[in-house]
């Protein structure tokens, strides 16, 4: 019994110990543990200051909620306390902002090392039309002494300092900044792709570190295809930043309709506070938190409404077979993902945002199975695709995902676009440019300005002698012509032929990205093939992408179109738009090319 009692004792100490309590006043909530404090604004509903323990340094200069470049703002007319027990505090602001009702919640457990952070917006059939690009959670950190930003394993920087960055120069696009180093920072360097993404944020040269970390992005517009804003700095601040919504790489605008009853829920995701020692230990402990994270998802702590809890999962065996032969090709990296089919009211997966969007991957093998968890019940459509592989496979029925149960789809097998072996191809199909010259090092303003010096006679690239990692461009840009306008040029890729292919060979594009340009083909001289022109411009020229809206093209030329010996094939693209000042940041990167030929 006196054992009993003593084990009872202790449990009630560490319970007291380890508690999250609550306070407040006129102005604000306080929520504290035994690890952080946030304090949160009454009047707004914005955090006004976030501390770890043991340690008083301020983390925050201030931070905002706000829709479409700040020009709406969430500014909390009521707020109300969900929970406040010895190990869950919970607390709830309401706004109506752009026609839709905004409820932002905060939670701190017990064990939280920070606070979570949710946004639903809710839109009823009897609210007007609205129409939103940008929903997001600024948090504005003191960029002295977190100075060191960090979004992906490769990267992290530390940043220059106010006093260099005051009065810069303002370059083009207008969002780059020549800081009195002489150095050009553009914050859209440090976006992020939704695909693999679950932390960023920045850190002091100690380690004391604040964190998003994102346990699933199934909320985000645009899910796997998706590509945004993440972290930069402006003098005294260091801005992280969650985009909820966001359309900087052609995701595009959000548009509720009178009639129209919708809502969703982004999040919670954690703003984690950690000190590690040094950025590099501090990144590796964040990214060690966000595997524990994911492993909650779904939280069972969440009771805000329209958060799903019961969930299904969808498995299977992923096979791509080539035509040719009928083996099956060897995955790597594949990537499958669940979807709403394309209809009137659905756009394309890039550009969708009525629903949740689910993925996975890093599959790779020859029929790898997959398995995506925690599924939303509903209806998807099922799309895949792999590096080494050309295409985007699309199942051709609807999948149904019930809660509680696998919907087991057995071996789904996909069959690659082939018309005959393979001539000559140039990239790797993987759905970016990076292994093109520059595409390593792509996050980085200017390089189109590189261009003109670095290809003066544009690109021709002399199949079986020339390396695309030095000799092909990562973007096929427009250059100053002699009056003083940009336009395109073409590009040539010669190859040689021992003799004509014997039925229709067609070039292959796969194209990674576009901004405002067009494509046409020709072959030795000859006529142009039809141009396609209605890319959707998905930005990443101007903002510092290497992968953007992929397309699979097909030209296709008839057997005398060849000659025996040496051939030329012309890329002609062509401006359609961009900016009328600076560069004028129009382009086409392409992600692999290749010519199949029959009969050689």
């Amino acid at each position: 019994m006196k054992v009993l009692i003593f084990g009872i004792l202790i449990s009630f100490l560490i319970s007291i110990v380890s508690a999250v309590s609550l306070t407040q006043n006129n102005n604000s909530y306080t929520l504290k543990n035994n690890y952080a404090t946030v304090v949160i604004s009454k009047k707004d509903g914005y955090i006004t200051s976030l501390k770890i323990a043991g340690d008083n340094q301020e983390f925050l200069n201030r931070s905002y909620i706000d829709a479409n470049g700040s020009k709406a703002g969430f500014h909390a007319k009521r707020s109300t306390i969900i929970k406040n027990t010895n190990d869950h505090v919970e607390i709830a602001f309401t706004d109506n902002v752009l026609n839709m009702d905004w409820e932002v919640r905060y939670t701190m457990l017990n064990d939280t090392k920070g606070i979570y952070f949710s946004l639903k917006l809710d839109h009823k059939s009897n609210y007007p039309d609205t129409q939103f690009s940008e929903i997001r959670l600024i948090l504005r950190l003191k960029s002295n002494p977190f100075s060191w930003l960090q979004v992906e394993d490769d990267v992290g920087r530390y940043l220059p300092t106010a006093e260099q960055q005051k009065n810069c120069q303002v370059m083009g696009p207008k969002e780059a900044c020549k800081v009195k180093t002489g150095e050009v920072i553009h914050k859209y360097d440090w976006s992020i792709d939704a695909l693999k993404h679950d932390v960023h944020g920045f850190t002091t040269k100690n380690g004391l570190g604040c964190w998003f970390v994102t346990p699933s992005m199934e909320w985000k517009n645009g899910g796997a295809y998706n590509r945004d804003l993440a972290c930069h700095q402006g003098e005294n601040d260091s801005l992280q930043i969650m985009y909820m919504a966001g359309s900087h790489y052609g995701a595009g605008d959000e548009y509720p309709k009178r009639g129209e009853n919708w809502s969703k829920v982004y999040g919670p995701y954690l703003i984690y506070l950690n000190k590690a020692g040094s950025p590099q230990a501090s990144w590796r402990d964040a990214k060690a938190v966000a595997k524990v994270e994911k492993a909650k998802w779904p939280y069972s702590f969440v009771s805000q409404s329209g958060y799903v809890k019961q969930r299904g999962s969808v498995s299977g065996k992923l096979t791509i077979r080539n035509p040719l032969n009928n083996s099956a090709f060897r995955l790597e990296d594949a990537v499958v993902t669940l979807v709403q089919p394309e209809s009137n009211r659905e756009s394309i997966p890039n550009q969708q945002w009525r629903h949740y969007s689910f993925w996975t991957h890093s599959i790779s093998g020859i029929s790898p199975n997959f398995s995506i968890n925690n599924v939303i019940p509903g209806t998807y459509q099922l799309r895949a695709w792999s590096k080494g592989v050309v295409g985007e496979f699309i199942l051709n029925k609807t999948i149904t995902v019930t809660a509680g149960r696998t919907t087991n789809l057995g071996e789904t097998v996909f069959t690659k676009k082939r018309v005959g072996p393979i001539a000559w191809e140039i990239g790797i199909p993987d759905r970016t440019a990076k292994e093109f010259k520059h595409g390593d090092h792509f996050n980085q303003w200017g390089l189109p300005y590189k261009f003109p010096k670095e290809f003066p006679n544009g690109v021709n690239y002399y199949i079986g002698k020339s390396n695309y990692a030095r000799d092909w461009n990562y973007c096929h840009v427009s250059v100053p012509g002699r009056d003083g306008k940009y336009q395109s040029i073409p590009w040539n890729i010669y190859f040689n032929l021992r003799k004509k292919p014997t039925g229709t060979s067609v070039l292959r594009v796969s194209v990674a990205a576009n901004s405002s340009t067009a494509l046409s083909v020709s072959i030795n001289g000859g006529k142009n093939t039809a141009e396609v022109a209605d890319f959707k411009d998905d930005a990443c020229v101007r903002r510092d992408g290497i992968r953007g809206f992929y397309r699979e093209l097909e030209f296709k030329f008839g057997p005398n179109d060849f000659k025996v010996g040496e051939n030329k094939i012309t890329l002609h693209a062509r401006k359609t738009g961009g900016y009328t000042n600076n560069y004028q940041f129009d382009g086409i990167m392409y992600d692999h090319i290749r010519l199949e030929t029959p009969g050689l």
